[in-house]
């Protein structure tokens, strides 16, 4: 297989009625991880780039394990920037052979969110990349990336997708991929969110473009097989994949006798833990197979 692009990944979901898995992956432990288990599983995945992780001198690391590990995978993979705050990391990304980015002006008002869409989505497609934007604000949770800390407090309230607002967002931008607001949140839950389902069967009428959901961890699976079943061609997941590895590096530390133990016994066991969710997450969104 090779590296493909968003669009392409997504429309081969959006035909087949699976939602493609992306795992944001911070090292080259944890790509390595996803690709052994996507490969085990006959699975297309995507590779999410969070900002933090590929700051400053970072970036080339991040790019050399991911690129690496993408070109020699057995199924699709599509190596995809997630939540930009603006055009400067996605230009860098871009140069750099990204084949998905995304696109985060979804705290802006509507018209504003039009114009930075606009102008990243003219800029890409010109390039051949195909962008994902965002309309609705899905949260942080009480804990997670990008905005809460761990006190508590969440970076906003959720701002949920208007179904025609949708539509004429992508008649505007021309986005490939639209990422809804639907109940989910970033990070770590409270209590299982309830995810409204109506709103997303009356998006999908409304816009033709692959739809994602973002704050897969922690929600139930019922609800995200309802949302697969509903038009949902994405999903994002990165805390879960945090607390098992955590979990399990901790464990193993708690049982050392002396803290002199090799780093890379750590690392086997955070990606040995991560198996689990992985294979969950990729049955669940009926992913296994399609690669």
């Amino acid at each position: 297989m090779a590296l493909v692009s968003l669009k392409e990944i997504l429309a081969d979901a959006k035909q087949r009625n699976y939602a493609v898995p992306m795992f944001d992956v911070t090292n080259v432990e944890m790509m390595q991880q996803v690709i052994r288990t996507a490969e085990e599983l006959r699975a297309p995945v995507m590779f999410g780039a969070i900002p933090a992780d590929i700051a400053g001198a970072n970036f080339d690391y991040w790019c050399d394990g991911a690129f690496r590990a993408a070109l020699t995978a057995n199924v699709p993979v599509c190596i995809h920037l997630d939540h930009a705050p603006g055009l400067k990391e996605i230009v860098r990304c871009a140069e750099r052979g990204f084949s998905g980015v995304m696109i985060d002006a979804s705290t802006q008002p509507f018209e504003k969110n039009v114009e930075i869409t606009k102008e990243v989505c003219d800029l890409m497609h010109r390039r051949g990349i195909s962008v994902e934007a965002e309309l609705g604000h899905v949260a942080t949770g009480k804990i997670g990336y990008g905005g809460a800390s761990e006190s508590g407090n969440a970076d906003s309230e959720p701002i949920f997708t208007d179904p025609e607002e949708a539509a004429k967002f992508i008649e505007l931008t021309g986005a490939d991929a639209l990422a809804v607001s639907i109940g989910t949140a970033h990070g770590v839950y409270d209590t299982a969110p309830e995810l409204q389902i109506g709103r997303l069967a009356e998006i999908r009428k409304a816009c033709d473009v692959p739809l994602v959901l973002h704050g897969g961890s922690g929600t139930p699976d019922d609800q995200v097989a309802d949302a697969v079943a509903n038009g949902i061609c994405k999903i994002n997941i990165y805390s879960e994949l945090c607390i098992a590895w955590n979990t399990a590096i901790r464990d193993m530390l708690a049982k050392q006798v002396t803290m002199s133990c090799w780093v890379s016994k750590g690392l086997y066991a955070g990606m040995e833990a991560m198996i689990p969710v992985l294979e969950r997450k990729i049955k669940l969104f009926k992913a296994e197979g399609k690669a």
